[in-house]
């Protein structure tokens, strides 16, 4: 004979009816007259009644017992350090203490010009031993020596020569560009930046209606007997075989490079010979060769 039951109120199990308390959770039961009697289970019902299970809890780990986490902080931590160090070294500034009231300070002294200076924008030309001048072409060219005999006039023929003087320059090439052109003027395969020349300065008039054709500088001879000729790399003339026109004039120079044969770069006097001058027409020779010969001053 099956016993009334009735359901305990906490865990749900069949206890009998009269129980005051579960059997089997030990929850203390309403009276009797509150509850209805449990019905006995089919066994559809058994089977579909859940078996309690007993689930295992998973300790839960603490986050600071995780090594990324801290791995994350110290490299934070290490990217913000480094970059207030580098703000901070941009902007830091080095105070200096400041100068007493009672230090004079230093004036600096204004650099004095040269007496002997010729502005490089200046058209003037060093006339005078000493002087000197930044030429933008061939750098910085000093007077060392001038001729004895300034503006000097000889004649051949129809043709009148007025030599201006004579100089002796010692020039440094202050850039490549000015070297070059030195090395262009006199041929040369190289030169050093310092080199000294001799510049003979002449005007050249045509007295007749007939063009003539100039001859030019043909040797300057020097006091201890060398020479420097026209075939020679070492003279430059701009006035060789120039042709001048009827009743004109034209300005002619010579550039002597100077050697360690011409008196030690410093000859104490110069011949200079210049070549025949012919019709330029019909090539017959009008005015010979004319000699010229002047003393060389060193002293300001």
């Amino acid at each position: 004979m099956n016993e009334e039951t009735k359901f305990c109120l906490s865990c749900g199990k069949a206890i009998p009816l009269a129980a005051q308390y579960c059997p089997y959770c030990g929850k203390e039961q309403v009276a009797l007259g509150d509850q209805q009697p449990a019905q006995p289970h089919t066994e559809k019902q058994k089977a579909e009644i859940p078996t309690p299970t007993r689930q295992l809890s998973t300790p839960k780990q603490l986050w600071y017992k995780n090594w990324m986490i801290w791995a994350i902080i110290v490299l934070g931590v290490g990217m913000v350090t480094c970059i207030a160090l580098l703000n901070s070294a941009r902007t830091t500034v080095v105070m200096q203490p400041a100068a007493s009231s009672k230090t004079t300070k230093a004036k600096a002294k204004p650099k004095e010009k040269d007496p002997n200076e010729i502005p490089s924008d200046s058209l003037t030309h060093p006339s005078k031993v000493g002087q000197w001048k930044n030429s933008p072409i061939i750098g910085k060219a000093t007077l060392i020596g001038l001729g004895a005999k300034p503006n000097t006039t000889v004649k051949s023929g129809p043709l009148s020569i007025k030599f201006k003087h004579a100089e002796v320059d010692k020039i440094h090439a202050n850039t490549q560009d000015q070297l070059d052109e030195a090395i262009d003027t006199f041929s040369k395969d190289n030169l050093p930046k310092d080199y000294s020349r001799i510049k003979i300065e002449y005007t050249v008039k045509n007295n007749s209606s007939r063009a003539i054709q100039f001859g030019g500088i043909k040797q300057v001879i020097y006091s201890n007997g060398y020479q420097t000729s026209s075939d020679d790399d070492s003279l430059s003339d701009t006035g060789s075989v120039d042709e001048i026109a009827p009743n004109a004039k034209r300005v002619e120079y010579a550039l002597i490079l100077l050697g360690k044969s011409t008196s030690g770069l410093k000859p104490a006097s110069i011949k200079i010979l210049t070549d025949e001058s012919d019709d330029a027409k019909s090539f017959d020779t009008v005015a010979d060769g004319i000699t010229f010969s002047e003393s060389i001053s060193y002293q300001a």
